[in-house]
């Protein structure tokens, strides 16, 4: 069995990236969220958390976020618009040219599409 290393998470912290659900970009710190419902603001920017994260089934949905895909219940498609709810029923915004890559990653993971149309 092969166990993942400790990702550093920001200046001694370290961290599982499977106890991680979610990461808020806050100017130059980084909010992280953890499954647990634990949260730990970090001198991190999320631009080099994504880094080290995206091997870790880690995907920047917006220029504020980065989620766990396996913490991605479904996806709701409203036209253009795209929301990921996550497995404790948050709602994250997909910015508009990251839906495509979402919807790859989605299909690979068996995540559920939800198309919505309000009229």
């Amino acid at each position: 069995m092969e166990t993942i290393r400790k990702i550093r998470i920001g200046g001694h912290l370290f961290a599982q990236p499977e106890d991680l659900l979610k990461l808020e970009a806050r100017e130059n710190y980084t909010q992280i969220f953890f499954k647990s419902g634990k949260e730990v603001l970090v001198a991190t920017t999320i631009g080099l958390l994504e880094q080290r994260l995206s091997i870790h089934g880690f995907y920047r949905t917006d220029r504020n976020a980065v989620v766990n895909m396996s913490c991605v219940k479904s996806l709701y498609r409203n036209g253009r618009r795209m929301q990921a709810k996550l497995n404790n029923d948050e709602l994250i915004k997909v910015s508009k040219r990251r839906i495509n890559d979402m919807l790859s990653l989605s299909v690979n993971r068996d995540i559920e599409l939800i198309e919505v149309c309000l009229k």
